[in-house]
Parts: C-alpha cells; structure tokens; sequence
C-alpha cells in the first residue's frame, strides 16, 4: 500500500520549527549573554545548565511514554504539541528579556520552564514524522525538510543584530528583546497552519485496537517485550553511543564558541554575520545531502558529516587574536555547519529505520518513547558538554569580562574546543560503520510490516463480523 505525501505536507509539517528554532538560537550563547551583561559567574551558569539540562532529559522518556499512548488512544500528537508551543514562547518571553537585577534563581527557573515546553514540542513532532514517512527515502526528505526549517530560524536569529535599529551587529539583550517580540508575531500563525493541515497517516499495526480484541495480558506482554527489546536492541546501542560522542564533542565547542569569538578573539561584531552566512550555506546543502544520503546511503554520508565536524575543531585552534578576521570566521562555521546539517537529516532518518524495525518486532508503535530516547541523549551530552567546556575554560583561568587573556586561559579554552572534541569525534566514526541496519535492510522491514498490516486488516474484519466494534 503506497501513502504519498506532497510538499505542502513536507512544508506545513516543517513550518513551527522555523519560529522554534529561532528561539532555540541564543541558547547556545546565553551563558555568555548572563556572564557578560548581568554578571553571574560561568562556573555558576554552568551549574544551572548541567542541573535544568539533566532534569529536562530526564522528563523525556516519559513525556515519550505519555505521548505514545495518549497517539494510540485518539490518533494524534497534536494536543500535546500546542501545549508544548504555548509554554515555550511564554517561557521564552521571560528567559530572553528579564530585568535588569536578574539573578541565578531566575536564569534557573524559567530556564528549567523553557527546556521542559521544548521536550512537549519537540518529542511529538519527531516522531510524528516517523508515522507519517513509510520509505527510507521519504523518512529523509522529511528530515531534510525539518532541518531545512531549523536552519532558516537559525538565519533569522543571526540576521536580527544586523538589522539598522541596532547601533552595533553584537548579540546583546536589546537583540534578543526584538528577537522575541518577532518570533512570537510569526509562531501562532505558522503552528497553527501545521496544526490543521490534514495528513493521512497510514497505520501499519493499531495496537490499541489489537489489545481491545484479545485480552489486557496481551497488552502487559508486548510492554514487557518493547522494555526487553530496548535492551537487546543493538542498532539503537550502536546508534546512540555514536550519538552521544558526537553530540558531547559539539556541545563542547558550541558552549564556548560565543565567548572565543567575542571574548577572546575580540570579534564580537563578526559573530552573527559568520553564523548567518554559515546557515544560509546550511539551507542550499540541505537537498543536497538528503541526494546524497538516498544515492550512497545514510552512513557514508554521516562519516563524511562527522570528518568535517572534525576538521571544524581542529581549524579553531589555529585561530588567535590579532590574526583571525571574517574570512577565517566565516570558513569555520561553514565547515562545522556542513557537517551538523548532514546529521540533522540523517541521524533521525536512521533512528525511524530502527523504530520501523522495533515495531516489526514488537507489534506495536512507540515512535515518541524513541525519539525520547534520542532526545534525552542529545540533551545529556549536551548538559555534560557545556558545563565541562565551560568548567575546563574556567578551571584554567578563563575570564569572560577581562580584556586580555594569559596562555593559561588560553590553552583550557583551546584544549574544551578543540583536542576533546576532535577526540570525541574520531571514537564515533567506528560506531557509525558498525550500524547494522542499510537501506536494503529497510526495504525488507518495511515489506514484513505491510504483510502484519494485511493479517491485522483481515483479523479486524473477521472480529468486526463476530460483533466486536473498534473505535479508531
């Protein structure tokens, strides 16, 4: 059974991450933007953002858990992600534009608040992609569309201080104030066309329904086999240990980029423009690795991917004061955003593969608790990363408010971003070649859940026949 979707479905499903994910921008900063403008100490900020970082990843198995059953019970995510939108720009309001005597309790608070709406957002609409892309092809183009959609947010966060209002293109919080106010004028009407759009969504097994017919047992077995299955499941171990090295080698180098640009190298104004540059850069590649992923498949691109994420960290250490300018500012990110933009169109592609094979496995559709899965690994990783690079940089006797910097500092802001990371990133490249799961084995996976969705029809049939009614 074929289920097309068209562009206008790629593209209404892709649309809130626009909005979102330009909100999503300064958190990679905001440690800077605290330390430099409201002075709260890094050692302080990076306390706050290990603790609300590590519980956010713990609330994501179950708000996973939570999603899935609340999809299999009434056929949608969608409750679930307008609540998720609605807290996060409120949330947002408050972390990006807080009073001028802000302390480490509010950045704490509101930044717990923040994370918590991203996880209702975000969960949902992943795996809401996977239900809807059957086809190893489809399950990357709809990725690429959403990392397409990330990376456009990402542009119109960089392109805020460039705009004439501002007297200087810094990252300061008059520009975050005017980033707000703009994102929350876009976000209502875009989720709201996602929202309403009508997909059709093929189902391949409807648990709930199965379990209805036969017995409440049933329904304790297949939890305990999907619980077992987690364990045993050796493509999503490969897969998320490759994951997390890669994610704690960029979240190091992401945690510390702000102040290296602006800090050390003294290139505060060249900050947005390199970034701004490098995501336009991130959008035209964005189709072009989703071609290149269905022509040489999904894991020779990522090595690709991770070799230039590689290559990112290690040309950052041959950048020093007084020598680096745009041109080597603009290269750097370009290199780092070729590489990340692959693994945003990858990475959730080969994660909805082995969800396709857990469900052929296990008879049931858990796509959120696996996407929150993956997201509680990014997001560790990525709380570990930043409150090591950030901890490495000030152990070493970095100061974020000083003019000047001895060799000390420097060398513990070199050896956060640059010889960790690339380390990191190395170990992963095995891991990613160790992936059982290709794009032919797909093909088969995806054969064997149609001939389960054709017996389920005919057992349905013959169950509805006898008296028995199911409520989709």
């Amino acid at each position: 059974m074929s289920y097309e979707l068209s562009t206008r479905h790629y593209l209404a499903y892709s649309l809130p991450v626009i909005t979102f994910t330009c909100l999503m921008g300064p958190i990679n900063i905001l440690q800077g933007i605290y330390a430099k403008y409201y002075g709260i100490p890094l050692t302080v900020i990076a306390s706050i953002l290990l603790l609300c970082r590590l519980f956010d990843a713990v609330l994501d198995p179950l708000v996973g858990y939570l999603s899935d059953r609340y999809c299999q019970h009434f056929g949608t995510y969608n409750p679930i992600i307008l609540t998720g939108s609605l807290l996060f720009l409120g949330s947002s309001y408050f972390l990006y534009m807080p009073p001028i005597n802000v302390d480490a309790l509010y950045l704490a608070g509101w930044l717990l608040v923040f994370y918590f709406a991203w996880t209702l957002f975000e969960i949902p609409h992943l795996a809401w992609a996977s239900r809807l892309a059957k086809t190893s092809v489809t399950k990357a183009k709809i990725y690429s569309f959403r990392i397409a959609a990330g990376y456009t947010g990402l542009l119109l966060f960089y392109a805020i201080p460039l705009l004439p209002i501002f007297e200087s293109r810094d990252i300061t919080p008059e520009t975050l104030r005017v980033l707000v106010m703009v994102v929350i004028i876009l976000a209502l009407p875009f989720l709201m066309l996602c929202l309403k759009t009508k997909f059709k969504i093929p189902r391949q097994v409807n648990p709930s329904n199965v379990q209805k017919a036969f017995s409440a047992h049933t329904a304790s077995v297949q939890k305990s086999s999907f619980s077992l299955s987690l364990v045993k499941n050796k493509s999503l171990t490969i897969f998320l240990v490759a994951y997390l090295l890669i994610f704690l080698s960029s979240g190091m180098w992401y945690s510390l980029i702000f102040l290296y640009v602006d800090v050390y190298l003294g290139l505060g104004d060249q900050f947005s423009k390199m970034f701004l540059l490098a995501f336009i850069v991130g959008i035209g590649v964005t189709p072009i690795w989703y071609k290149l992923s269905v022509y040489l498949g999904k894991k020779s691109v990522w090595i690709l991917a991770t070799l230039l994420m590689i290559i990112s960290y290690i040309f950052t250490g041959y950048l020093s004061p007084g020598e680096a300018g745009a041109t080597e500012l603009i290269i750097l990110k370009t290199i780092q955003t070729l590489g990340f933009t692959c693994m945003g169109v990858v990475a959730p592609a080969m994660l909805s593969e082995i969800i396709d094979y857990s469900n052929w496995k296990n008879r049931s559709d858990n796509s959120a608790t696996y996407f929150a899965i993956y997201t509680f690994t990014s997001k560790t990783s990525l709380a570990i990363a930043t409150a090591l690079g950030l901890f490495i940089a000030g152990w070493y006797g970095f100061d974020a408010t000083a003019s000047s910097h001895n060799e000390h500092g420097a060398f513990g802001l070199t050896l956060a971003m640059v010889w960790l990371p690339s380390l990191l990133g190395v170990l992963s490249l095995p891991l990613i070649l160790l992936s059982p799961i290709d794009e032919r084995g797909h093909q088969i996976i995806c054969r064997r859940l149609e001939a389960i969705a054709a017996r389920n029809r005919n057992k349905r049939n013959v169950i509805e026949k006898e008296g028995v009614r199911f409520i989709d």
